[in-house]
């Protein structure tokens, strides 16, 4: 019996198939994949491990920042408590000390009655101050001075002829 020697097989482009392999008509496997192919899967590999170490990495900084984060959450939530306590207390503190009588509170309600009314009193008949106050009432006085009839409104000034 003659043994059989294995034949390369060697693929044509625009078949996928080898030579020998068509004109045997059988199936064309390889037995062995090319130098090209293990170096792909090789820098597959250690690229995807790459990002994984970095993700992992990134995974790791978040966690810590979320940990810490909380960390001061819970702190200045606790602040916030002490400080409302301490507040509180201070208030109810002051409450007690400066509470004003009831007779007080009416008596300035009182006056406060009297001096809106006396406000009002005087807002039909204004005061020399008030009148001061008006600009119509210098521009009337200054042409009174010069010797010019005052407008009643205040408007333009007319000199005696």
């Amino acid at each position: 019996m003659s043994e059989r020697r294995p034949v390369e097989c060697k693929r044509i482009l625009s078949t996928q198939k080898c030579g020998h392999c068509v004109r045997s008509g059988r199936k064309c496997e390889r037995d062995v994949h090319a130098e090209s192919e293990w170096k792909r899967i090789d820098r597959e590999r250690e690229r995807i491990a790459s990002q994984l170490e970095e993700a992992e990495r990134q995974s790791d900084e978040l966690l810590m920042k979320v940990m810490r984060l909380r960390k001061q959450k819970r702190f200045l939530e606790s602040r916030n408590l002490k400080m409302l306590d301490n507040d509180f207390s201070a208030l109810e503190g002051t409450e007690e000390e400066s509470s004003v009588p009831d007779e007080d509170l009416q008596e300035f309600e009182r006056l406060l009655d009297v001096e809106a009314a006396q406000l009002a009193a005087t807002s039909n008949n204004p005061s020399l101050t008030q009148m001061m106050n008006s600009p119509s009432f210098w521009e009337n006085f200054d042409s009174a001075v010069a010797g010019g009839i005052p407008s009643p409104t205040g408007g333009n000034q007319s000199s005696s002829q």
